[in-house]
């Protein structure tokens, strides 16, 4: 799949190539930078992996996030 690298959403929820050592394929990016934050749906283990390995392990976005991030409450 090729996967524009700068349309990665927070709270987009991917499936990865790799499943995770507890089982799952399913993760929710929480953290967007050099490096992405994703959380297992599965066993809620919090991972950071560089961008480039991000794109190339993704096989398909399951859902999608909003396209603005919320604006922080005061």
């Amino acid at each position: 799949m090729n996967i524009d690298p700068t349309d990665i959403r927070l709270d987009d929820i991917v499936r990865m190539r790799k499943p995770h050592p507890c089982g799952g394929t399913d993760w929710k990016v929480v953290r967007l930078g050099t490096d992405i934050g994703l959380v297992c749906l599965t066993c809620r283990h919090k991972v950071l992996i560089p961008r480039g390995k991000f794109i190339k392990q993704v096989k398909i976005f399951l859902e999608r996030g909003p396209k603005t991030p919320p604006l922080p409450t005061l």
